[in-house]
């Protein structure tokens, strides 16, 4: 190994001399030789900086076979920054240092600077320690000396590393998958021109109409050959620079300058830039190594100080004359930009769907059609957290505009107030991703479209889930029962309290549709008495307006988010399964815990009587044939309890109250009694909110009669005729025998 080693900055010190702890620590430690596998070498001050210097040789665990070359000894510089604001900077000192992974980018070759850390320095020298920097050192060469300091892993590291100005460009501007070539010319909008720091977007021309272009700055991008990961080379600080660069990635960048110069400069459109600052942008292909393809492409950005103008003028493709500019007709060949100065900027891709995806721990974007109906306080949010992470292709249905009171829980802010919620939403969604439309709005009420009924026709037609989140029974009728479209149904809400969420999913196939969903959830909550306060509205409504339904319910925004997270991701799972699902989740305003209940539905089953259709399940038949059963030889029965669709003619049979105890059950009677009844039904409909009720009688019939109605039968169902009709509902008798037969009579005895 040569002793010939880079000089280090800054007159030699004493240990004694170091001012700044660090380096004073890890002076204080290499001096006192109980490491056995590093030396101090020298200490040393920069006048200009007052950086510190220890210079350190280190001996390295090498392996047997050498991928880069790593020495056994070697010999670093770390620099300590006064006011320990900056990492302690780690120089390698052999001039002959190789190109390996994980250098810093510098303007200058050498001395090449190592890459010890991912955290930042703020995060990392909480526990900085002299003795676990010098393990890192040494773990560093000896890692890259096996060629195992990168990953298999981790991603392709950028070939240039270090600028602080930023430009943001289109996420598919070097997919070849996109469909479209990559653009000679990118229009660039700057976001702060009052900041000295420059932060650009980047767009397409067809995006941003040249005519428009007002900008002091203008975009061109140009395609590499493949490079291998982990070259860091010194920054190009000129055109010639980085045309030399570029010829190792197989383009001649001054050639290709020129050509563009001369079509921008003859053709009349693009004249108008001429005066603006070029901003090249890079695609290098990167490979793991020469034997692979390439698995990703960086893409590097670099602001020329100069304008377009006179960046021909340095690479030979202008003339001044006379303080004009002309077009030669042969470039001179002797000029190559080397006046022409650049300086990187960090280059950062458009949010996609993809991205956002990623960013959420999901593999890509989604793409499932949804029309969701209602974007109000959950339904907003619930909407944007799916928009964030990529998932969705969306049709926004609501006829409401945002109103002032909305802004206690709405996603939408002060800045869309009278504006309408589904347009302004769509809007920011189609705004925070880039690509194709994310959402589109149809601004109506979906029960009465009126001019829109058309397109909200063709909209349910074409979706793959119908989402509700109107909290409208009318709303949640309509999907269920008179919407043409194979869509899967599925529907989220909050209890009155806000405290629960609920949300209902169909099966793929349909076969137990949204409204008979909603009718079991109902029946679960007497089931269940946890849920048996779920529905209790509390005290804590507010006028916001004067009209007379201008009332609005006092939820806190913390658990409509609460809440919204649930939906959000229950939707992500419930949509990837085929069951049906009835869910709820319960927050502890005390614990802040959530408990979550969830209920595998019955299949409905659906009975047609002329006009009606009663609509009920196995577990409802289960219960009346284990009841007859258990009171054989003699008859019984009970109420029925469902809930009416006046306007469909559908009966939900969802449960019974068994005889009360007063009742006469005989082998050939039954009269049913009242005991209790009363108090049962204000209970059921307390818990249920009124939404079940009392919908008719059932008795049996003894073993070996059937289910043909008796003259006392026929009698019992024109006295329920007598008290149903005149409230406007049919009278309804079920009549249970033996093989699990039955008989419904609906409005007539059969």
């Amino acid at each position: 190994m040569s002793d010939n080693f880079l000089l280090v900055p800054g007159q030699i010190i004493a240990l004694d001399e170091l001012k700044i702890s660090k380096a004073r620590d890890l002076a204080f430690v290499l001096a006192s030789k109980g490491l056995p596998y590093v030396e101090l070498v020298e200490c040393r001050k920069a006048i200009d900086t007052n950086e510190e210097v220890v210079v350190v040789k280190i001996e390295v665990e090498l392996c047997q076979r050498k991928v880069y070359d790593i020495r056994k000894f070697e010999r670093v510089a770390v620099i300590f920054d006064p006011h320990d604001l900056e990492m302690p900077k780690v120089l390698s000192l052999r001039p002959d240092f190789p190109l390996t992974p994980h250098l810093y980018l510098g303007k200058t070759e050498f001395p090449r600077r190592l890459c010890l850390y991912e955290e930042t320095y703020s995060e990392l020298k909480l526990r900085w320690t002299p003795i676990g920097f010098l393990e890192r050192i040494r773990e560093w060469f000896a890692l890259t000396a096996k060629g195992k300091l990168h990953g298999e892993d981790q991603p392709l590291e950028p070939l240039l590393t270090g600028p602080f100005d930023k430009i943001v460009i289109p996420f598919d501007l070097f997919k070849k998958d996109v469909g479209e070539e990559v653009p000679e010319l990118l229009t660039i909008y700057r976001v702060n021109e009052d900041d000295e720091e420059l932060f650009l977007i980047a767009n397409r021309v067809k995006e941003i109409s040249l005519k428009n272009q007002e900008s002091a700055f203008v975009a061109t991008a140009i395609i590499g050959q493949p490079q291998t990961h982990g070259i860091i080379k010194k920054t190009p600080e000129t055109i010639n620079e980085l045309h030399n660069f570029m010829c190792q990635a197989g383009i001649d960048l001054i050639t290709e300058l020129r050509k563009r110069l001369r079509t921008w400069y003859t053709d009349k459109p693009f004249q108008k830039i001429l005066d603006t600052k070029l901003i090249l942008l890079i695609a290098l292909p990167k490979t793991r190594d020469k034997k692979n393809t390439p698995e990703a492409v960086d893409v590097w950005a670099f602001a020329c100080i100069k304008t377009v103008k006179e960046i021909g003028t340095d690479i030979g493709v202008f003339e001044v004359r006379d303080g004009g500019v002309g077009l030669l007709i042969t470039p001179d060949q002797s000029k190559h930009g080397k006046s022409s100065e650049i300086y990187p900027l960090i280059t950062i891709y458009s949010f996609s769907r993809d991205m956002a995806a990623n960013l959420n721990g999901f593999p890509k974007g989604e793409y499932q059609k949804i029309v969701a109906i209602g974007v109000g306080a959950l339904g907003s949010q619930v909407f944007m957290n799916l928009v964030r992470s990529g998932f969705g292709k969306w049709t926004l249905i609501d006829e409401d505009n945002l109103l002032p009171h909305n802004l206690a829980r709405h996603e939408l802010t002060g800045l869309n107030v009278g504006r309408p919620k589904a347009k302004s939403l769509a809007f920011i969604a189609n705004e925070t991703v880039e690509g194709e439309t994310f959402a589109n709005a149809i601004v109506a009420d979906i029960v009465y479209p009126g001019k829109f009924s058309e397109m909200v026709k063709q909209a349910l037609k074409e979706t793959d889930v119908i989402l509700d989140m109107s909290t409208s029974i009318a709303v949640a009728r309509l999907i269920a029962r008179d919407i043409d479209s194979v869509a899967r149904r599925i529907s989220m809400f909050l209890n009155p309290s806000g405290n629960d969420v609920v949300i209902l999913v169909e099966d793929k196939e349909r076969t137990t549709p949204l409204d008979y969903l909603e009718m079991q959830y109902y029946r679960q909550l007497l089931l269940e008495p946890i849920l048996q306060n779920h529905l209790k509205r509390r005290d804590g409504r507010i006028r916001y307006a004067n009209a007379c339904r201008d009332f609005s319910s006092t939820i806190a925004y913390d658990l409509i988010s609460l809440h919204s997270a649930i939906c959000s991701r229950g939707l992500r799972n419930m949509i990837s399964e085929d069951n049906a699902k009835i869910a709820i989740w319960q927050a502890d305003l005390e614990d802040i815990s959530i408990k979550s209940y969830k209920f595998s539905p019955e299949k409905m089953l659906q009975i047609k009587l002329d006009d009606w259709t009663i609509c009920t399940d196995k577990w409802f038949y289960n219960k009346i044939f284990k009841l007859r059963s258990k009171k054989l030889p003699n008859e019984t029965g009970g109420i029925l309890i469902g809930s009416f669709d006046m306007q469909r003619k559908i009966v939900y049979i969802l449960d019974t109250i068994p005889s009360p105890p007063d009742s006469q059950e005989w082998p050939t009677v039954y009269i049913r009694g009242c005991q209790g009844l009363r108090q049962k039904m204000e209970n059921i409909e307390e818990i249920t909110s009124q939404m079940l009720e009392y919908v008719g009688e059932w008795h049996s019939h003894p073993n070996g009669y059937g289910c043909k109605p008796s003259l006392d039968d026929r009698e019992a169902f024109n006295q329920l005729s007598s008290y149903m009709n005149p409230e406007g509902f049919p009278a309804i008798m079920l009549i249970v025998g033996d093989s699990s037969e039955l008989l419904w009579n609906v409005g007539i005895m059969q």
